[in-house]
């Protein structure tokens, strides 16, 4: 078993807008939900309203912050772990699937998805997977024209705070989409890369290691062979995790997970570092009272968004962009998070991608549980899960 499989001939592929794969029952539940409105942002009001100055741009009409959110895969197992790019003039998407829930599976695999049309449609490619090892958290990253996925490996089983996880970050390349390289651990056990950014020559990447103890920064010339380079964060009682990582400059800024010692059901917070070269020393004095589990942060038009995992008193979950504000090169500047938008999603939901599609426009992706169902994140961590698409226009966000 090398760790590679193209599609089966019976594997069926779900195009946008149709979702088959529940009962009857459930998909007239879930178009009736659909047909009462559209979500709103976080003040109740309309998407289209509060639209900033800047005149929409890009190859979707779009009428609204977000629109067309609409199921792309469904398959009654547990699907989650999203990741976009655009490479050889097609939108990929790969995503983990293949088991029943959340907790790692020798039977889970990456499915990677091809689109000619910036993802009206897809066809399935290839499916990855590491024999008696669990595989997740999918990101791609372009290295000498190959299309490359880093993805995190542990051993089968639940893992509270990936404790004796056992974590190995691997890599696979490919140059036609089809036929990928077998899977290899490029780093030592117990660490799982998070964020990928190139800089100086160098591609950079965040890490957290078993435990949940730490977070570290490393570097490579190659994107195979990785190097230490410095502590962002460390401190047991917070709970450090999924870090993201960008340079404005020579000033690199990471927003790091922090779950406090509490419950996953909980808040949290997350931190804001800020490193100046070498990049050895960071200052995380600023955190946003939100936690932000499987985030992207992004730009546009010099401004700051992240898609994230938002959380509820309640124990439910949702999908939610936000906008940052706030100097964050600054150690010393005050920053906060505004909320935009709360994306159509329920129970086990977020781990998101984003991806520029030209101008002001965005698509992006996400997972969630049954929308109509709204289960807690506890009961839908074990339920299917569909992988969900939308185009996001910053256009039409409110004018900071």
């Amino acid at each position: 078993m090398d760790g590679v499989r193209q599609p089966r001939p019976t594997q069926q592929v779900y195009p946008v807008n149709l979702s088959f794969a529940r009962s009857l029952t459930r998909f007239a539940m879930f178009a009736l939900f659909i047909a009462c409105g559209s979500s709103t942002t976080s003040s109740g009001a309309d998407a289209n309203a509060d639209a900033s100055a800047d005149v929409s741009s890009g190859p979707k009409a779009t009428t609204g912050l977000v629109t067309n959110q609409r199921i792309v895969y469904t398959d009654g197992l547990h699907n989650e772990n999203t990741e976009l790019i655009t490479w050889q003039g097609k939108t990929w998407l790969v995503f983990r699937g293949g088991e029943t829930s959340q907790v790692g599976s020798p039977i889970a695999r990456l499915k990677v998805f091809q689109s000619v049309d910036l993802g009206d449609s897809s066809t399935m490619t290839a499916e990855i997977f590491m024999p008696d090892r669990d595989i997740r958290d999918p990101k791609f990253l372009i290295q000498d024209g190959k299309l490359v996925i880093y993805a995190i490996s542990r051993v089968p089983g639940g893992h509270l705070r990936d404790d004796d996880g056992l974590a190995w970050t691997v890599r696979t390349e490919t140059s036609d989409g089809v036929h990928w390289t077998p899977p290899v651990k490029i780093y030592d056990e117990k660490w799982g890369f998070w964020r990928y950014a190139e800089h100086g020559g160098l591609t950079y990447a965040t890490a957290y290691n078993d435990g949940d103890t730490q977070v570290a920064l490393l570097s490579s010339t190659d994107g195979k062979t990785w190097q230490p380079v410095s502590l962002i964060y460390n401190s047991q009682p917070d709970v450090p995790s999924e870090a993201e990582l960008q340079f404005f400059g020579e000033t690199a800024v990471s927003l790091v997970r922090l779950d406090n010692g509490a419950s996953l059901l909980d808040e949290g917070h997350t931190a804001v570092c800020v490193a100046q070269p070498p990049y050895a020393t960071w200052d995380c004095g600023r955190k946003f009272d939100k936690r932000l589990d499987g985030p992207k942060w992004f730009t546009w038009n010099d401004r700051q968004f992240v898609m994230a995992r938002k959380h509820l008193p309640d124990g439910r979950k949702r999908t939610a962009l936000y906008e940052i504000h706030g100097a964050l090169t600054d150690a010393q500047a005050p920053v906060s998070l505004q909320e935009l938008f709360e994306f159509k999603s329920a129970g086990d939901t977020a781990y998101v991608g984003v991806l520029p599609m030209g101008g002001s426009q965005f698509l992006v992706s996400w997972y969630s549980s049954d929308v109509v169902a709204d289960d807690v994140w506890s009961v839908g961590m074990f339920a299917p899960s569909d992988i969900w698409q939308a185009w996001v226009d910053l256009a039409f966000a409110p004018t900071p």
